[in-house]
């Protein structure tokens, strides 16, 4: 995503071990970097084991340019051939309380021959005992083609207890393998 205070790049990919329960990987990185030159950077893998009702149990290891560490919840995971949604409410496995929500729904409908709708919603947050530590917001909306999804993106993030916010608007570009 080229965006009006930064540059916003996502790798994500999705692996089954079998059929749509059971196992699967998750895996991410995030890096931005603003107009500034100040970068941040993420990566997280979520192991997940997923029942044939869709909920199931996550593991997570994560590294950041703020630190490291690992989270355990349960989760969500339906999808169809036109959305798709993953909901994960986790602890993190540390000396003092973490505990999250990272969600991701998308709505992708056909609107005729090889073109489809693009819409997605990202949505984390974390918290520890009586405070706001950060939350994030990220939407997509756009077309998609031949496995190219384009369009209009804003991400917005609130972060303490304050929960003080800031956004950023552009365009994204998206390859589904």
């Amino acid at each position: 995503m080229a965006g009006n205070k930064r540059v916003f790049a996502d790798v994500q990919w999705l692996k089954f071990m079998g059929s749509k329960k059971g196992l699967s990987l998750f895996s991410r990185t995030r890096a931005t970097v603003d107009y500034d030159d100040n970068t941040s950077l993420f990566t997280g893998a979520y192991l997940n084991y997923t029942t044939g009702s869709g909920i199931g149990a996550s593991i997570v290891g994560k590294i950041a340019d703020t630190g490291g560490g690992a989270d355990a919840g349960a989760h969500i995971f339906k999808a169809k051939p036109s959305w798709m949604l993953f909901g994960l409410a986790s602890v993190g496995l540390k000396n003092q309380l973490e505990y999250s929500w990272f969600s991701i729904l998308r709505f992708t409908p056909s609107l005729g021959g090889e073109w489809k709708l693009y819409s997605s919603l990202e949505l984390f947050t974390l918290f520890r005992k009586n405070s706001h530590l950060g939350s994030v917001q990220r939407l997509r909306v756009g077309a998609g083609f031949r496995g190219f999804q384009f369009g209009i993106a804003t991400n917005f993030a609130e972060s303490g207890h304050e929960w003080t916010g800031s956004s950023n608007t552009g365009v994204f570009l998206r390859k589904s393998f």
